[in-house]
């Protein structure tokens, strides 16, 4: 039997059991009343060498590869019957598949401590970094490479939070709404305001930049980020700035760097799932925290979404299965993950996907079908695909959305590319869901796109809330 993901990880050789008290720093995280209030010291753990500094960037029990999963919720990815809303694990995630003003049952969200808690750990190993005065190249190579984890686990972070608490990224108003509140050391002693979200994607980008000249070339589990990675994930944040120059230059670095595309044709499905863990396409392995109601037989992938699927596309049925024959629909058995858990992680799919809707919008329609065509070849039965040629800029990005929808699909991306696709009137969409007869709606640019701040932030540090 396939091993979980969750043994994969607690096996690999790196994680080990390390004498500082970090049972401690977690206790004092999980029981403060709000995130930003009350932090775990730094004196509680007490590194002594680089080993023990990556130690905490590899500990799985801190959830550090970890991402947000409300955000999926609200997606047109999936849905459920009334009896499968009921079956959700938790009021917010009832709360946030019908677009409620009021997300969250109690004073935290775990969306929002888990990556706060990334940032702190991030700032703890920056930090201690720092202050080590390595002796040989190796030790050097090893402390610069840590930094550059670091930093990218840093950036990601508030990318997830920004992608969740604070408005979508536009160029000529960013520094007139909040972004989120940027910490970068790990010695919170007094309240910080949010800063404007120019200010944050500021912090994200240049986190990212200085951590792709220092992160390695290769690693031994893609649980740690590469330079690949790096150029990857800033692919996806310039994408959802709407700056597509950049977009494109850095997911044509991160293809440069050795990404590369799986074929689907030699994907051979083992039991309910068809991938397997940290295969060549995942550029970085991370996964969205906590949900798993996605695989009852009571919820089902959206019924457009599995229709756009042509009858050859290798997508339909690797992504899709019908659990049993009175199955109203079909469920998800395609994340990368190699499991339940559903991967939210970057990969070359991906990359080719920018590179498509990049280079068309930069009036390369062309060079963009070209991006398109390579990757749609190896998700085609071998000798199916007819290459697209000869549409128009339009034609053309209205098949790189659609097939942007198909090949993305449950990876958490969704929400955002709603987000960002709403601002452009051709493209916005209303959502809607039926549950227990109540019809719920979802306009376009919605101030429901953002979520609210938890409480125990507004009451205990006084963060200003988000409009709903």
């Amino acid at each position: 039997m396939r091993d979980s993901m969750w043994q994969l990880k607690n096996n690999y050789k790196y994680m080990k059991k390390y004498k500082f008290k970090l049972l401690s720093i977690l206790l004092v995280m999980v029981g403060c009343d709000g995130f930003l209030d009350e932090k775990p010291s730094k004196s509680l753990v007490v590194p002594q060498t680089l080993a023990e500094l990556q130690g905490l960037l590899d500990n799985t029990n801190f959830l550090m590869n970890d991402s947000p999963a409300l955000i999926f919720n609200g997606t047109d990815d999936f849905w459920t019957t009334d009896q499968g809303f009921q079956s959700f694990n938790s009021i917010p995630n009832q709360n946030s598949y019908v677009w409620q003003e009021e997300i969250f049952d109690t004073p935290q969200s775990s969306d929002w401590v888990i990556s706060y808690r990334q940032v702190f750990y991030a700032n703890l190993v920056l930090e201690e970094a720092m202050e080590m005065d390595p002796i040989t190249d190796a030790e050097q190579k090893e402390r610069d490479e840590l930094i550059g984890r670091a930093l990218f686990m840093r950036a990601k972070a508030f990318f997830d939070l920004a992608g969740q608490f604070a408005p979508v990224y536009q160029k000529e108003n960013a520094s007139d709404f909040l972004g989120v509140v940027i910490r970068t050391n790990p010695k919170i002693t007094e309240k910080q305001e949010r800063t404007s979200l120019q200010e944050t994607y500021d912090q994200i980008l240049g986190d990212l930049n200085e951590a792709v000249g220092l992160l390695p070339e290769t690693v031994v589990i893609p649980t740690r980020p590469t330079q690949t990675a790096g150029q990857a994930l800033l692919a996806r944040v310039y994408l959802s700035m709407s700056d597509y120059e950049m977009a494109n230059q850095w997911a044509k670095a991160s293809l440069e760097s050795g990404a590369e595309l799986l074929d689907f044709n030699e994907v051979m499905p083992s039991g309910n799932f068809s991938f397997a863990p940290f295969n060549k396409e995942t550029l970085y392995y991370s996964v969205m925290n906590g949900q798993l109601f996605h695989y009852s037989n009571l919820t089902f992938v959206d019924q457009e979404l599995f229709d756009s699927y042509d009858s050859l596309d290798l997508r339909k049925k690797l992504f899709y299965r019908k659990p049993n024959e009175s199955a109203m629909g079909y469920v998800f058995r395609g994340s990368f993950s190699g499991d339940y858990p559903l991967f939210s992680g970057l990969s070359t799919g991906e990359l080719y996907l920018i590179l498509a809707e990049t280079e068309t919008r930069l009036g390369r329609t062309a060079e963009g079908l070209g991006y398109l065509n390579e990757l749609l070849e190896k998700r085609y039965k071998v000798g199916e695909f007819q290459p697209w040629r000869g549409l128009d800029e339009s034609e053309a990005l209205n098949l790189v959305f659609e097939e942007r929808r198909k090949e993305l699909a449950f990876r958490g991306l969704r929400w955002n590319d709603l987000r960002r696709l709403n601002l452009e009137p051709a493209l916005a969409k209303t959502l809607k869901r039926t549950v227990n007869e109540v019809e719920y709606s979802m306009p376009p640019n919605s101030p429901r796109y953002v979520f609210p701040i938890p409480q125990d932030e507004l009451q205990l540090n006084g963060l200003e809330p988000n409009i709903r």
